[in-house]
C-alpha cells in the first residue's frame, strides 16, 4: 500500500498533527522524483555504458533482458492501478497485487530501475544507482504506512493482519490477487501510468544512443545514432500528445 492512495488534505486546510511528517525520510518521500537526477548525471558522466565481456552478443542479450524486467515492472504498475480503480486515490487498496505486497507501485518502479540497469550495463552502476533506491523506497515505504495507519486505521489494520510482505510477493495469494483483479480500470491504468511508459523507454533508446556514441565515435555511430534521435523525437512527442489529451480530457469532465 502508499501513500499515493491518501486522500486530499481535511477541507478545513490544514492537515491533522498526525499527517504531518517531518525528518530525512518525509525529505527524501517530498524529492524522490528529483533525487536519481544529480546521481543520474554523475553517472552519465563517469561511468558511460559498456559491453558485456566487450561481446556485442552478449550485449544485445543484456537489452532485451533489461527490457523485460521493465516490462515486467510497468506491468506491475499498471495492474495495481487498474485493479483497485474504484478505490483510486481515496482508501486502502488491497486488490490485485495488492494482495501480493503491500507496495506494488514502489516494486514496479524498482524492477523498472533495474531493467534500465541492466541495459546500461556499466558493473559500477549497479552499486550506485540500486542501493540509493532500495534504501529510499525502504525509508518512504515506511513512512507512508505510519501515515496510512493513521489515516485508515481500521481498514488497514485489517489489509495488514493477513501479513502480506513489504515488497517481495506472497505467491501462495496469487490466486486471490488474480481474482480481484476485474473489473479492472484500463483508462485509470493507462492515465497514471503514460508518462511511466514514455520515460522508460527513452531511457533505453537514450542508452543505445550513448553506448553507441561512446563505442564508435559520432562518425561511425551516426547511421545508428539517427535512428535513436528519431525514436526519442517520436517517444517525446507521442509524451506531450497523450499529456495534452488527458489535460482536455480533465476540463471537459468538469
Amino acid at each position: 500500500m502508499t501513500a499515493e492512495a491518501s486522500p486530499p488534505p481535511p477541507p478545513l486546510g490544514e492537515r491533522p498533527a498526525g499527517l504531518i511528517q517531518t525528518g530525512f525520510a518525509a525529505w527524501l518521500r517530498r524529492y524522490r522524483r528529483s533525487l536519481p537526477i544529480p546521481l543520474a548525471i554523475l553517472v552519465l558522466i563517469f561511468f558511460p555504458p559498456t559491453y558485456p565481456l566487450a561481446s556485442p552478443g552478449l550485449d544485445l542479450l543484456s537489452d532485451g533482458v533489461g527490457t523485460a524486467v521493465c516490462l515486467l515492472g510497468q506491468w506491475l504498475r499498471a495492474w495495481a492501478w487498474g485493479s483497485n480503480a474504484e478505490v483510486d486515490k481515496f482508501g486502502v487498496r488491497e486488490r490485485g497485487p495488492y494482495a501480493l505486497m503491500r507496495h506494488p507501485l514502489y516494486a514496479g518502479n524498482f524492477l523498472i530501475v533495474l531493467g534500465l540497469v541492466v541495459v546500461y550495463h556499466n558493473p559500477w552502476v549497479y552499486p550506485l544507482f540500486l542501493l540509493p533506491f532500495a534504501y529510499l523506497y525502504d525509508a518512504i515505504t515506511k513512512l507512508e504506512e505510519h501515515r496510512l495507519h493513521w489515516r485508515f486505521t481500521q481498514d488497514y489494520e485489517g489489509y495488514r493482519a493477513v501479513a502480506v510482505p513489504r515488497f517481495l510477493p506472497a505467491l501462495s495469494q496469487l490466486p486471490q490477487a488474480l481474482g480481484t483483479t476485474r473489473p479492472f480500470g484500463w483508462r485509470l491504468a493507462w492515465r497514471k501510468e503514460y508518462e511511466s511508459v514514455c520515460g522508460w523507454l527513452a531511457g533505453i533508446v537514450g542508452i543505445q544512443l550513448y553506448e553507441g556514441v561512446a563505442a564508435e565515435g559520432w562518425t561511425a555511430a551516426w547511421p545508428a545514432t539517427r535512428l535513436w534521435l528519431g525514436l526519442l523525437i517520436v517517444v517525446g512527442l507521442a509524451n506531450v500528445a497523450l499529456k495534452t489529451l488527458k489535460r482536455r480530457a480533465r476540463r471537459n469532465s468538469k
